[in-house]
């Protein structure tokens, strides 16, 4: 017996990795936007589509009788629905944020806990609550759940602190597999 850590470290299978990433990351009103589009995607799409329905449905309306004031309704609605209303509920959506954010964070990742720490507030998610984790050429965002979204921004990290948590990532993935 060799004692301790070492003994420990040896019966880790290559999917336990090891992390253990502590960063400040400023506040970044894009990177929020970017993030509620983000976690917005899904119902924004549905809404879309809708709108899109609503605008053929108008056309065909208004084909049949041109003069049918409801198909010009429909057509209009469908072009609100299509246009307008994701960017003006992603503007709504960030400035309903706690002012807190905008101090910026401190976000730390060991083995157990992804930590968001701001100067009023903090938060914790473990990894074994983790759903997956999307990869993006700024951002990773650990999903709890379908629209919990905890953004671990690249840029304040060091190439070896990104490889350590893709392959921190990897292994959780595969342990689950």
């Amino acid at each position: 017996m060799l004692g301790g850590i070492a003994d420990s470290v040896a019966l880790r299978s290559p999917y336990d990795a090891v992390v253990q990433i502590s960063m400040w990351v400023p506040y970044d009103g894009e990177r929020l936007r970017r993030t509620v589009q983000f976690i917005l995607r899904p119902q924004l799409k549905l809404i879309r589509i809708l709108g899109g329905v609503l605008i053929v449905l108008g056309l065909a309306l208004v084909a049949l009788d041109p003069s049918a004031a409801m198909a010009y309704g429909a057509v209009i609605l469908g072009l609100v629905f299509v246009v307008a209303i994701a960017p003006i509920t992603v503007a709504r959506a960030v400035r309903m944020q706690s002012n807190v954010i905008k101090d910026g964070c401190h976000i730390t990742l060991d083995d157990e806990w992804v930590t968001v720490t701001y100067p009023l507030a903090e938060s914790r998610f473990r990894w074994a609550g983790l759903d997956r984790v999307i990869e993006t050429p700024e951002v990773w965002y650990a999903m709890f759940g379908k629209i919990q979204a905890v953004p671990i921004p690249k840029e304040p990290m060091t190439e070896e602190q990104r490889a350590e948590l893709a392959a921190f990532v990897n292994g959780l993935q595969l342990a689950r597999k």
